[in-house]
């Protein structure tokens, strides 16, 4: 590689962790606010009500990803490497939003009534619409501002929209006021996110939001593999809690929701992923293919490193989360717990490889696997909730859709992986993960062990310790890696002079 190809690689990586520290630190905190307000609306709403919650959220984000288009991708591979490009089609891309959201407000209505859900619920299903419409083109421009690489203003607003979120919230679940002001609390957080993000967006990116439609088109028909992806993906993921509220009833999907929410902490570095590690991953393959290469396996071993332990420890200590969290109402969903933990593993590589097959030029092979995930899922759902209830009796609906859930992405992940090869792992990273899979193994044994003869606190320490031993001892766990990637994020800016630090201005 040239001397300039380095000095842009080694500027890239420090940009790269710089916004990672930032965005990490505004996620931790978003979690916090997140997570205390989570764990809290089911224990005050009770199953029955939180499966309406539950039932609309997971119903709208279904159906509104179809707005999306699949351009959040598209501005992080394109976007990325010229910015001004965002101008051409931005401004086409929210108009067309606008039309479709008319027709799936409409559809969702429809729906509503053919499904014979009563007419008290209508306002709040309506209100998460609104959310997800939002929550749609808030993504877009964060994912526009994440390929600038300028990302301070909209860590703090990440923050501030998440207490907006928590405090309407929990003021809705304190004073008991109807239902509908629970969806209310989101529309108000995700409205501020747009309000302020589009003033950032502007700014940074010097954006003009004329409709260009001969851009816009050739923008959207460029996101239509990713977009095909997204909306398979994002459809199976939901489409058992849809299955769930018509065939088991609001306390099941209740139950099953609660566990959902705990599993989804295991996902929690999830967004850094696409905020992140795809416009480094763009930047690296416009320069080499082995720089690519190389970034994307020693990424995915960091993403493991957390992945594998927030997996094991949910799964391990599943029905003392549940109780301790949820309280007794709640107990029927540890099962369910314990199996959805399972899956964010998989999920991780998942997404990595999606990112990969993108980048290399097979957008459309990753949307036909996930068409193929759309497919296996329902299939899997009839199969496994029906029987699961009678095998596990109250919650039994919800084991059944979760090993569901699992099996689709073992379908999912094994046909990527597959396509992605050498790229994705090498001898090394294939070493990590055998030997993370057995301290895994040994912890869970210890744990068997122990099950019945101390205190869940006792034992769920004591599997945490042999598990850091484990993974320490025998190099699942490269630390000296782990404080190389927070040093390099405390490097002081590259030079002004080099030619690719011009491309990312430094925000106050």
């Amino acid at each position: 590689m040239s001397d300039l190809g380095q000095t842009s690689a080694r500027q890239d990586t420090t940009l790269a962790a710089k916004n990672a520290v930032k965005l990490f630190g505004s996620l931790m905190v978003t979690w916090g606010i997140a997570l205390g307000v989570r764990l809290l609306l089911p224990r005050y709403l009770g199953p029955q009500a939180f499966g309406v919650v539950n039932f609309a959220d997971a119903f709208t984000s279904t159906l509104f990803v179809l707005a999306g288009f699949g351009v959040d991708t598209y501005i992080r591979k394109e976007v990325s490497v010229r910015h001004e490009h965002a101008s051409d089609f931005f401004g086409g891309v929210t108009a067309l939003r606008g039309l479709t959201a008319v027709v799936l407000f409409g559809a969702t209505q429809v729906f509503l009534m053919v499904a014979d859900r009563p007419p008290e619920t209508w306002a709040v299903v309506h209100l998460f619409g609104v959310s997800a419409l939002l929550f749609t083109f808030n993504q877009s421009l964060a994912a526009l501002l994440h390929a600038r690489g300028t990302v301070n203003g909209l860590s703090v607003l990440n923050i501030a929209s998440k207490l907006i979120w928590g405090t309407g919230t929990m003021l809705a679940v304190v004073l008991s006021l109807p239902l509908w002001t629970v969806a209310l609390a989101v529309v108000a957080s995700e409205a501020l996110k747009t309000v302020v993000s589009v003033r950032l967006v502007t700014k940074h990116l010097a954006m003009t939001w004329a409709v260009n439609v001969g851009a816009t088109k050739l923008a959207v028909l460029g996101s239509l593999p990713m977009f095909v992806n997204l909306a398979a993906h994002t459809i199976y993921n939901k489409l058992d809690v849809s299955i769930l509220a018509v065939v088991a009833g609001e306390e099941e999907v209740g139950w099953y929701g609660a566990a959902s929410l705990l599993a989804g902490l295991a996902l929690m570095v999830t967004p850094m992923i696409g905020w992140v590690l795809m416009p480094l991953f763009a930047r690296a393959r416009a320069r080499s293919d082995e720089e690519y290469t190389r970034v994307m396996r020693r990424s995915l071993e960091l993403v493991l490193a957390v992945a594998f332990p927030s997996s094991l420890f949910m799964a391990l200590g599943a029905k003392e989360w549940v109780t301790l969290l949820y309280g007794a109402a709640y107990a029927p969903a540890a099962t369910s717990l314990k199996v959805l933990s399972s899956i964010f593993v998989l999920t991780y590589v998942a997404i990595l490889s999606s990112n990969a097959l993108i980048l290399t030029g097979r957008a459309w092979t990753q949307a036909f696997i996930s068409i193929g995930g759309l497919v296996v899922n329902p299939l899997l759902n009839w199969v496994f909730i029906s029987r699961a209830v009678r095998w596990f009796g109250q919650g039994g609906a919800g084991i059944g859709a979760a090993i569901a859930q699992l099996g689709t992405e073992i379908v999912v992940t094994v046909a990527m992986t597959s396509l992605v090869g050498r790229r994705a792992f090498d001898a090394r990273s294939l070493s990590v993960i055998a030997r993370t899979l057995v301290a895994c193994a040994a912890v869970s044994g210890l744990d068997w062990w122990l099950l019945e003869q101390v205190h869940p606190a006792v034992r769920l320490a004591a599997d945490a310790v042999v598990y850091l031993v484990l993974v320490l001892g025998s190099g699942a766990v490269n630390v000296k890696e782990l404080v190389a990637f927070v040093r390099t994020a405390r490097q002081k800016d590259p030079t002004p002079s080099m030619p690719v630090a011009t491309t990312e201005p430094v925000v106050s």
